[in-house]
């Protein structure tokens, strides 16, 4: 995103975030429970507080991994490519738009202009299923069913690479990393709690919890990057 571009976007979400301030002091955040309904999943999000992460334990080839990590050389951001959907989701400031339908679920996120398809049938293991996002196929494959009132969604087939970059900067993924992720309603609030295992570079499965505040009169905004704009690789000769 170029820098007037970015400007911009920060103006216009700026009512966004004095909204939320209000809500949250009027209300408390309850234990991951499902307490809600089903339909109130569907709506625009804002991340509301920290992510909090848990068991968070690598291995010796994980620490290696991270110990090499440079920002400014691997950090797919760089490059307008988001890293990962927990990535994703550890940015403040853009929201996230769920939408339910009978047959799959659209989660959409304005990082990185990130439309993702969750197939909701029966059966369907996550090697069969399409890729969950069209132009960013490293981010595997999705498939998504209900727990009572929870969806949950499992994800794999994931490219090796750089997991987190900004919530636990240079947390390293490889090709068996799965997830599983649990949005959890409570009316105008939702938490989704993720579940990393990768037995390569973690010793035991991670779990990053999210809390999002509804957005009302929200709405996704392009998020327009320009990666001429935002690459700083040509800074860095190759290695």
């Amino acid at each position: 995103m170029r820098a007037a571009e970015a400007v911009n976007v920060a103006a216009r979400r700026r009512g966004w975030v004095g909204a939320v301030a209000l809500t949250l002091a009027a209300s408390a955040f309850s234990p991951a429970a499902a307490q809600g309904k089903r339909a109130e999943l569907d709506g625009v999000w804002i991340l509301a507080r920290n992510a909090k992460t848990e068991n968070l334990k690598l291995t010796p080839a994980g620490e290696a991994a991270r110990t090499r990590y440079e920002p400014l050389r691997h950090d797919p951001d760089l490059k307008c490519v988001p890293a990962s959907f927990t990535r994703i989701m550890h940015t403040p400031s853009p929201p996230t738009e769920i939408r339910q339908f009978a047959d799959h679920v659209e989660i959409n996120y304005e990082f990185m202009d990130v439309h993702r398809r969750v197939p909701l049938k029966s059966g369907l293991a996550i090697k069969d299923a399409p890729y969950a996002v069209a132009n960013f196929h490293h981010l595997g494959r999705s498939v998504g069913h209900y727990e009572g009132d929870t969806l949950v969604v499992e994800n794999g087939d994931v490219e090796a690479g750089v997991h987190d970059t900004l919530g636990t900067p240079g947390l390293p993924q490889s090709a068996q990393m799965h997830t599983v992720e649990r949005f959890v309603p409570n009316g105008n609030t939702m938490q989704v709690v993720v579940t990393h295992t990768d037995p390569v570079y973690y010793e035991q499965p991670m779990v990053v919890t999210f809390t999002f505040q509804r957005l009302f009169d929200g709405k996704i905004l392009p998020w327009d990057c320009t990666p001429d704009a935002a690459g700083y690789e040509r800074f860095f000769p190759a290695k």
